[in-house]
Protein backbone atom coordinates (compact mmCIF):
# COMPACT_ATOMS: atom_id res chain seq x y z
CA UNK A 1 0.00 0.00 0.00
CA UNK A 2 2.90 2.31 0.86
CA UNK A 3 6.16 2.93 -0.73
CA UNK A 4 8.36 5.02 1.50
CA UNK A 5 6.72 4.05 4.79
CA UNK A 6 6.35 0.37 7.02
CA UNK A 7 3.11 0.45 9.86
CA UNK A 8 2.77 -1.91 12.21
CA UNK A 9 0.79 -2.15 15.34
CA UNK A 10 2.27 -3.61 18.78
CA UNK A 11 -0.59 -3.94 21.62
CA UNK A 12 -1.90 -0.13 21.46
CA UNK A 13 0.39 1.83 19.81
CA UNK A 14 1.10 2.59 16.19
CA UNK A 15 4.68 2.22 14.64
CA UNK A 16 5.51 4.76 11.33
CA UNK A 17 9.15 3.88 10.04
CA UNK A 18 10.22 6.31 7.50
CA UNK A 19 11.79 4.00 5.09
CA UNK A 20 13.78 5.37 2.48
CA UNK A 21 17.25 3.85 3.79
CA UNK A 22 19.11 3.74 0.64
CA UNK A 23 18.79 8.21 0.64
CA UNK A 24 19.02 8.09 4.88
CA UNK A 25 14.91 8.53 4.37
CA UNK A 26 15.43 12.28 2.90
CA UNK A 27 11.65 13.60 2.28
CA UNK A 28 10.16 14.11 -1.03
CA UNK A 29 6.24 15.16 -1.37
CA UNK A 30 5.99 10.69 -1.84
CA UNK A 31 6.97 10.63 2.15
CA UNK A 32 5.84 13.12 3.65
CA UNK A 33 2.31 12.30 2.47
CA UNK A 34 2.44 8.92 3.21
CA UNK A 35 3.99 9.98 6.64
CA UNK A 36 0.57 11.56 7.08
CA UNK A 37 -1.73 9.01 5.68
CA UNK A 38 -0.21 6.43 7.64
CA UNK A 39 -0.75 8.64 10.84
CA UNK A 40 -4.23 9.20 9.97
CA UNK A 41 -4.66 5.50 9.09
CA UNK A 42 -4.08 4.88 12.78
CA UNK A 43 -5.43 7.82 14.49
CA UNK A 44 -8.91 6.41 12.92
CA UNK A 45 -7.89 2.84 14.51
CA UNK A 46 -9.80 2.51 17.71
CA UNK A 47 -7.56 0.02 18.94
CA UNK A 48 -4.46 2.49 18.99
CA UNK A 49 -3.86 5.42 21.47
CA UNK A 50 -0.56 5.90 20.64
CA UNK A 51 1.83 6.50 17.57
CA UNK A 52 5.55 6.68 17.29
CA UNK A 53 7.75 7.51 14.10
CA UNK A 54 11.17 6.74 13.77
CA UNK A 55 12.98 5.69 10.76
CA UNK A 56 14.59 2.67 9.00
CA UNK A 57 18.41 2.17 8.34
CA UNK A 58 21.17 4.93 9.41
CA UNK A 59 19.02 7.83 9.98
CA UNK A 60 15.57 9.09 11.12
CA UNK A 61 15.97 11.53 7.90
CA UNK A 62 18.40 14.32 6.59
CA UNK A 63 15.83 16.45 5.19
CA UNK A 64 14.22 17.23 2.47
CA UNK A 65 15.21 15.62 -0.77
CA UNK A 66 17.41 18.08 -2.41
CA UNK A 67 17.20 16.12 -5.58
CA UNK A 68 13.36 16.97 -5.67
CA UNK A 69 11.88 18.79 -8.88
CA UNK A 70 10.31 22.04 -8.01
CA UNK A 71 7.01 20.99 -8.29
CA UNK A 72 7.47 18.23 -5.76
CA UNK A 73 9.28 21.00 -3.87
CA UNK A 74 5.86 22.96 -4.56
CA UNK A 75 3.73 20.50 -3.36
CA UNK A 76 5.47 19.87 -0.23
CA UNK A 77 5.27 23.36 0.64
CA UNK A 78 1.55 23.28 0.50
CA UNK A 79 1.42 19.95 2.20
CA UNK A 80 3.81 20.84 4.82
CA UNK A 81 3.47 18.77 8.30
CA UNK A 82 -0.11 19.93 9.25
CA UNK A 83 -1.42 16.78 9.18
CA UNK A 84 0.78 15.61 11.62
CA UNK A 85 0.30 18.83 13.58
CA UNK A 86 -3.15 17.94 13.90
CA UNK A 87 -3.31 14.55 15.09
CA UNK A 88 -5.23 14.20 18.02
CA UNK A 89 -3.69 10.83 19.27
CA UNK A 90 0.00 11.49 21.20
CA UNK A 91 3.09 11.26 18.67
CA UNK A 92 6.37 9.95 19.62
CA UNK A 93 9.16 10.39 17.81
CA UNK A 94 12.61 7.92 18.12
CA UNK A 95 15.00 9.32 16.45
CA UNK A 96 18.65 7.89 15.73
CA UNK A 97 21.74 8.86 13.14
CA UNK A 98 21.50 11.83 11.46
CA UNK A 99 17.85 13.94 11.97
CA UNK A 100 17.77 17.28 10.17
CA UNK A 101 16.10 20.09 8.36
CA UNK A 102 12.88 18.58 7.45
CA UNK A 103 13.71 15.62 9.49
CA UNK A 104 13.76 17.38 12.49
CA UNK A 105 10.79 19.52 11.69
CA UNK A 106 8.75 16.02 11.69
CA UNK A 107 10.49 15.26 15.42
CA UNK A 108 9.31 18.64 16.51
CA UNK A 109 5.93 18.31 15.30
CA UNK A 110 5.44 15.33 17.89
CA UNK A 111 4.66 15.74 21.44
CA UNK A 112 7.41 13.78 22.84
CA UNK A 113 10.80 12.87 21.33
CA UNK A 114 13.24 10.08 22.12
CA UNK A 115 16.75 9.95 20.88
CA UNK A 116 19.75 7.46 20.47
CA UNK A 117 23.05 8.33 21.81
CA UNK A 118 24.12 8.40 18.04
CA UNK A 119 21.64 11.09 17.12
CA UNK A 120 22.82 14.24 15.73
CA UNK A 121 20.87 17.15 14.99
CA UNK A 122 20.70 20.59 13.03
CA UNK A 123 18.60 23.01 11.22
CA UNK A 124 19.31 23.87 7.25
CA UNK A 125 17.31 26.66 5.90
CA UNK A 126 20.04 29.29 5.49
CA UNK A 127 22.36 26.46 4.21
CA UNK A 128 19.92 26.03 1.13
CA UNK A 129 18.57 29.26 0.79
CA UNK A 130 15.48 28.74 2.85
CA UNK A 131 14.32 28.79 6.28
CA UNK A 132 12.77 25.72 8.31
CA UNK A 133 9.35 27.01 8.90
CA UNK A 134 7.82 24.38 11.78
CA UNK A 135 11.01 24.71 13.69
CA UNK A 136 10.35 28.48 13.63
CA UNK A 137 7.00 28.20 15.22
CA UNK A 138 7.95 25.30 17.58
CA UNK A 139 11.35 25.76 18.75
CA UNK A 140 11.57 29.11 20.81
CA UNK A 141 8.57 27.61 23.16
CA UNK A 142 11.15 24.22 23.69
CA UNK A 143 14.63 26.17 24.50
CA UNK A 144 14.05 30.16 24.32
CA UNK A 145 13.67 32.52 21.75
CA UNK A 146 17.78 33.36 22.03
CA UNK A 147 18.69 29.89 21.60
CA UNK A 148 16.27 28.94 19.18
CA UNK A 149 17.79 31.90 17.01
CA UNK A 150 21.54 30.50 17.57
CA UNK A 151 20.37 27.20 16.16
CA UNK A 152 18.68 28.41 13.35
CA UNK A 153 21.09 31.21 12.04
CA UNK A 154 23.82 28.93 12.83
CA UNK A 155 22.70 25.18 11.49
CA UNK A 156 25.57 23.73 13.55
CA UNK A 157 25.07 20.52 14.70
CA UNK A 158 24.78 19.12 18.22
CA UNK A 159 24.15 16.06 19.39
CA UNK A 160 21.73 13.89 21.81
CA UNK A 161 23.30 15.23 25.05
CA UNK A 162 23.27 18.40 24.00
CA UNK A 163 19.66 18.18 22.47
CA UNK A 164 18.28 16.88 26.11
CA UNK A 165 20.24 19.78 28.27
CA UNK A 166 18.50 22.68 26.32
CA UNK A 167 14.84 21.02 26.43
CA UNK A 168 14.52 19.15 22.89
CA UNK A 169 14.38 15.86 23.98
CA UNK A 170 12.50 14.60 26.33
CA UNK A 171 15.35 11.06 26.73
CA UNK A 172 18.47 9.76 25.29
CA UNK A 173 19.08 6.18 25.24
CA UNK A 174 21.37 3.73 23.70
CA UNK A 175 20.00 3.18 19.76
CA UNK A 176 19.14 -0.74 20.77
CA UNK A 177 17.29 0.71 23.43
CA UNK A 178 15.12 3.04 21.28
CA UNK A 179 12.70 1.75 20.41
CA UNK A 180 12.20 -0.35 24.07
CA UNK A 181 12.23 2.59 25.60
CA UNK A 182 9.72 4.54 23.29
CA UNK A 183 7.64 1.10 23.11
CA UNK A 184 7.44 1.57 27.15
CA UNK A 185 6.39 5.44 27.14
CA UNK A 186 3.60 4.50 24.57
CA UNK A 187 2.15 2.21 26.56
CA UNK A 188 1.88 4.11 29.83
CA UNK A 189 0.37 6.72 27.98
CA UNK A 190 -2.21 4.22 26.46
CA UNK A 191 -3.24 3.18 29.90
CA UNK A 192 -4.20 6.78 30.81
CA UNK A 193 -7.87 7.88 29.60
CA UNK A 194 -7.86 8.92 26.39
CA UNK A 195 -10.10 11.98 26.28
CA UNK A 196 -7.98 13.32 29.25
CA UNK A 197 -5.21 12.74 26.55
CA UNK A 198 -6.89 14.34 23.81
CA UNK A 199 -7.59 17.49 25.70
CA UNK A 200 -4.35 17.98 27.20
CA UNK A 201 -2.98 17.93 23.96
CA UNK A 202 -5.40 20.56 22.75
CA UNK A 203 -4.34 22.74 26.02
CA UNK A 204 -0.84 22.34 25.04
CA UNK A 205 -0.99 23.30 21.53
CA UNK A 206 -3.22 26.16 22.18
CA UNK A 207 -0.29 28.66 22.27
CA UNK A 208 1.73 27.09 19.55
CA UNK A 209 -0.92 28.29 16.58
CA UNK A 210 -0.87 31.12 15.39
CA UNK A 211 -2.73 31.39 11.61
CA UNK A 212 -1.41 34.51 10.78
CA UNK A 213 2.33 33.87 11.86
CA UNK A 214 1.97 30.60 10.02
CA UNK A 215 0.66 31.75 6.67
CA UNK A 216 3.81 34.18 6.74
CA UNK A 217 6.27 31.61 7.11
CA UNK A 218 4.48 29.76 4.29
CA UNK A 219 4.67 32.69 1.87
CA UNK A 220 8.32 33.35 2.98
CA UNK A 221 8.82 29.89 1.89
CA UNK A 222 7.38 30.15 -1.47
CA UNK A 223 9.56 33.02 -2.01
CA UNK A 224 13.11 31.00 -1.32
CA UNK A 225 12.21 28.18 -3.24
CA UNK A 226 11.76 30.31 -6.12
CA UNK A 227 14.74 32.64 -5.19
CA UNK A 228 18.38 32.28 -7.13
CA UNK A 229 19.75 31.11 -3.36
CA UNK A 230 18.06 28.54 -3.22
CA UNK A 231 18.59 27.52 -6.64
CA UNK A 232 22.17 27.48 -6.29
CA UNK A 233 22.48 26.01 -3.05
CA UNK A 234 20.21 22.87 -4.96
CA UNK A 235 23.53 23.37 -7.67
CA UNK A 236 26.01 23.46 -5.28
CA UNK A 237 24.83 20.15 -3.39
CA UNK A 238 24.41 18.14 -6.95
CA UNK A 239 28.39 19.38 -8.08
CA UNK A 240 29.49 18.70 -3.87
CA UNK A 241 30.64 22.19 -3.32
CA UNK A 242 29.41 25.19 -1.02
CA UNK A 243 27.32 27.12 -2.29
CA UNK A 244 27.70 30.66 -2.73
CA UNK A 245 25.06 33.11 -1.89
CA UNK A 246 24.49 36.61 -3.20
CA UNK A 247 24.10 39.78 -0.84
CA UNK A 248 20.85 40.39 0.10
Amino acid sequence: MYQTVLVGKKNRTGIVTLNRPRVMNSVDFTLIREISEAVGELEDDKQVRVVILTGAGRAFSTGHDMAASDEEIGKLINFSEGRLAACEKPLIAAIHGHTLGYGLQIALVCDIIIAAENTIMGFTGPLVGAIDPGSILLLPGMVGRNKASELLFTCEHFDADEAYRIGMVNRVVPREQLMPVALEMAERIARMSPQSIKYTKHALKWGLINTPHYDYIRATLRHLFLSDDYHEAVKAFKEKREPVFEDE
